[in-house]
């Protein structure tokens, strides 16, 4: 089924040629354009854009930027990208979010608009009447497998509406037509894993956070957030090294912890990685006791996961299979690229979800 909320959508004509995916992260601005062409989806052009600059900040550095300065930066990178479309997409932060699994009496499934605005008042620290409510059934009742008997669970979805106001007019300032925004999780979701029934983990590793979710038959069924992201990595080896911050974030994406990396670089990114690591081994141990499933796998995305050497590491923390995201794979793209798509494919799995959404809307 298609993640997202149709209620935020406003669609456009069905003759759209290319959309572009646009995620506002906290380091930076990732977009992709693609478009259909004989059955295919093609990918035309993608770019990124570090955000600390426009903060006085470092290049890789979690910002808190206002809004003019993200619209400035959203102008550049459409730019230097040679962007052509306006059709546009655009993420909503998780953390700008409210996504919960909330377990109902089967019987209440007929007047499920009239209960889940009443149900979430438990779960949303703000009045209704100030967010954007969205909710579907994802197991029991009419949708299917029934998890516990007499029981059906809603996954529910709130979104502050000035978080929605700020990002339609970051969209307008830009020059771009919002057809949707989305959050960030369910276009990573879509962009990083195939269709499968098998419960499966992504993690998603930020610049100044790590989310982690489990897919199961491809509905979100449990989401959390680490409080470790790639900046710590540079910020440790900065002091562990006598580096400034931007030697350091140079020197980790050079080397990372590839076989010629600096010995002392090298073990403080180890280090650095290590309590992450043991973080969302627990995560997963947590999850499989307490549902007793077995995770089939772990797909890793985000800018973190780009990190030279970073999937046999963490392969040697974790028992769980590892994979990282490869989401231009579901796109076409000139062989030459193949390589450098691959590397930087986890960075892009947000950008690359909304678009092939926006793709899919558009007929």
């Amino acid at each position: 089924m298609a993640f997202g909320l149709p209620s935020f959508s406003s669609l456009f004509s069905k003759d759209t040629k290319s959309a572009l995916g646009v995620d506002i992260g906290t380091s930076t601005i990732k977009i992709v354009q693609l478009k259909r062409e004989h059955g295919r989806v093609v990918l035309e052009t993608y770019g990124a854009i570090a955000l600390g600059p426009y903060g006085g900040m470092e290049i890789g550095r979690a910002t808190a930027l206002p809004t003019d300065k993200i619209i400035e930066a959203l102008k550049d990178v459409i730019r230097e990208a040679n962007v052509t479309t306006v059709d546009a997409a655009i993420s909503i932060p998780y953390s700008s979010s409210l996504i919960s699994i909330v377990k109902l009496p089967a019987a209440v499934e007929p007047q499920l608009a009239q209960v889940v605005p009443i149900e979430a008042r438990k779960y949303i620290p703000v009045p209704i009447a100030e967010v954007m409510l969205d909710w579907f059934v994802v197991s029991g009742g009419k949708s299917g497998e029934e998890r516990e008997p007499g029981k059906i669970e809603v996954l529910l979805v709130a979104i502050h509406n000035d978080t929605i106001a700020k990002f339609r007019s970051i969209a307008k300032e830009a020059q771009l037509q919002a057809a949707f925004l989305e959050i960030e999780v369910f276009s990573g979701v879509r962009a990083a894993l195939d269709h499968g029934i098998a419960p499966i983990a992504v993690v998603d590793m930020g610049a100044a956070t790590t989310k982690f979710y489990v897919v199961e038959r491809g509905l979100i069924r449990e989401s959390h957030i680490i409080n470790h992201g790639s900046q710590d990595l540079t910020l440790a080896a900065s002091r562990a090294l006598s580096l400034t911050v931007a030697q350091a974030e140079e020197r980790k994406r050079r080397f990372g912890l590839s076989p010629n990396s600096p010995p002392e670089l090298k073990q403080s990114l180890e280090l650095s990685l290590s309590p992450l690591l043991a973080e969302v081994g627990r995560t997963l141990s947590s999850y499989e006791q307490r549902t007793n499933q077995t995770i089939t796998a772990l797909v890793v995305t985000g800018g973190g996961a780009t990190l030279k050497g970073f999937k046999d590491f963490a392969q040697s923390k974790i028992q769980t299979e590892l994979r990282l995201a490869d989401p231009f794979g579901k796109t076409q793209a000139p062989a030459f690229l193949e390589a450098i798509l691959k590397e930087a494919g986890p960075e892009f799995s947000v950008a690359v979800g909304l678009a092939l959404r926006r793709l899919q809307e558009a007929g």
